[in-house]
């Protein structure tokens, strides 16, 4: 198991060695320099990333209290009807318990496009045909 691991290791070594001379060469050295900067960056980053996952896994652990059991069974449920409305057929016809009023369709709506005239329609910017 030992050489085993030990061969893969080096063949990633390997391959990022190659990988970096292929960039190397055929990168600006802009680039070079934004990727190195972005490298870096993430190498400061790794440390508190490690340490505050640490300390979250070790507080969770500390922190958790033993989970309860489940009741052997479930608690009661009440279900309690609503009042009926006052004018409510006992058919079950809901919409006739309120006035007619609201069923009633709205008025046509008017509306105005600010920045345009009056009853000027522009056909080739609205096309409605």
């Amino acid at each position: 198991m030992n050489r085993i691991s030990l061969m893969i290791g080096l063949g990633v070594v390997a391959f990022a060695v190659t990988l970096a001379t292929y960039i190397g060469t055929h990168l600006s050295n802009e680039a070079i320099s934004v990727l190195t900067g972005a490298a870096c960056g993430v190498g400061a980053m790794l440390p508190a990333v490690i340490i505050g996952s640490l300390s979250l896994l070790r507080h969770r652990q500390v922190a958790s209290p033993p989970q309860p059991m489940m009741p052997a069974q479930y608690p009661p449920v009440f279900v309690v009807a609503s009042p009926a409305l006052p004018n409510a057929s006992p058919t079950g016809n809901w919409q006739s318990a309120y006035p007619q009023g609201f069923n009633a369709p709205a008025s046509e709506r008017q509306f105005s496009v600010i920045g345009e005239e009056e009853g000027a329609w522009n056909y080739e910017r609205h096309d409605v045909r």
